[in-house]
């Protein structure tokens, strides 16, 4: 006859699955502990990424910049003010607009952070001026590296941007569209999570016949992303990190909990079919389908972590967030 074999005991499943399945309360309020001050700690992450990263900073056209921006800091603007006179104006040239726009062009000359400012006023360069003569350029350079350039644009852009007397202002230039890169893919962020979530939990419903087990691969996404934006907040204390980390972070956040938490549910739901009791299904769900995703969890992080050699921020920023969610993901499911 050939041997029957007894279901496994919590003992022979590992201290991982005795402390779940001895404490499954305490287990899952440390785990909501844990996410709320993942929360707290990565609140405001965005607002310390770069958007930038290109550049090699060993690189020698990264030590020409440098150098051009300290000894000649008006040769590369990154400001630019659109100064437009509105279509009922008399143009560029009127004596209103251009004592207005002197104006501006002097207040922001004594802006700290801010130096090699010039204007259409002051040099006449037609090249600053619309072929209508209904608009015309301010141009200056704001000096530090990218989060202080954020900085300083963020406390002078109320005092320019809007209606001044004969003219409205708007703000161009790199130091402007890097900040609107970092507000759009903010938003975008919001917006993809408020859809997408909805539809996938709809969905894994169908899956999986139950709104319970559906929630479950949703929740193991959101404990990972948050505690993803914990470490990124985290990491921005030390280095730089590109606001584009977190389209990783929430992409492979879903897209890993769902794979692996559907790993875990069906193995679990195998073993209870199979007449074993929930602490016995547990240590043999991870046991078999725990060890698939960890080892998974392992191969996507050790691959990801090869962007961690790049020079450029904008690469390892993508190491950063991938390791960080691949490894929550694993650990959460």
């Amino acid at each position: 006859m050939s041997e029957v074999k007894k279901p496994p005991s919590p003992g022979e499943s590992g201290r991982w699955t005795r402390i779940v399945t001895a404490r499954p309360r305490l287990s899952l309020l440390l785990a909501l502990v844990v996410t709320a001050l993942a929360v707290l700690a990565g609140g405001g992450v965005a607002d310390r990424m770069g958007s930038g990263g290109w550049e090699d900073p060993d690189a020698r056209s990264t030590y020409a910049a440098k150098v051009l921006e300290r000894e000649f800091p008006g040769s590369q603007p990154n400001l630019l003010l659109l100064v437009d006179t509105r279509s009922g104006a008399a143009g560029v040239d009127d004596p209103a607009v251009a004592a207005e726009a002197e104006r501006l062009t002097a207040q922001l000359a004594s802006e700290q952070g801010v130096a090699g400012v010039g204007s259409y006023w002051r040099t006449h360069l037609p090249a600053l001026r619309s072929e209508d003569g209904r608009q015309a350029l301010i141009a200056a350079r704001v000096l530090g590296d990218e989060k202080t350039r954020a900085a300083v644009l963020e406390r002078i852009a109320p005092r320019y941007r809007g209606e001044h007397g004969p003219v409205s202002v708007s703000l161009g230039g790199p130091v402007a569209v890097q900040r609107e890169v970092t507000t759009t893919i903010q938003e975008d962020l919001l917006r993809a999570e408020v859809i997408a979530l909805p539809v996938t939990l709809v969905l894994l419903v169908l899956v999986f016949g139950s709104a319970v087990a559906a929630l479950l691969p949703l929740a193991v996404g959101i404990v990972a992303i948050l505690g993803t934006n914990a470490v990124l907040r985290g990491l921005t204390e030390f280095t730089d990190v590109s606001v584009f980390a977190q389209n990783l972070t929430t992409a492979l956040g879903l897209g890993l909990a769902i794979d692996y938490a559907l790993f875990i549910v069906r193995r679990f739901r195998e073993e209870l079919a199979a007449g074993r009791d929930p602490a016995a299904a547990v240590g043999a769900t991870l046991r078999t389908a725990g060890r698939t995703v960890l080892f998974s969890a392992l191969t996507v992080a050790v691959s990801l972590s090869a962007m961690l050699f790049f020079p450029m921020y904008f690469l390892r920023s993508f190491a950063y967030a991938g390791v960080a969610v691949v490894l929550l993901a694993a650990a959460a499911a």
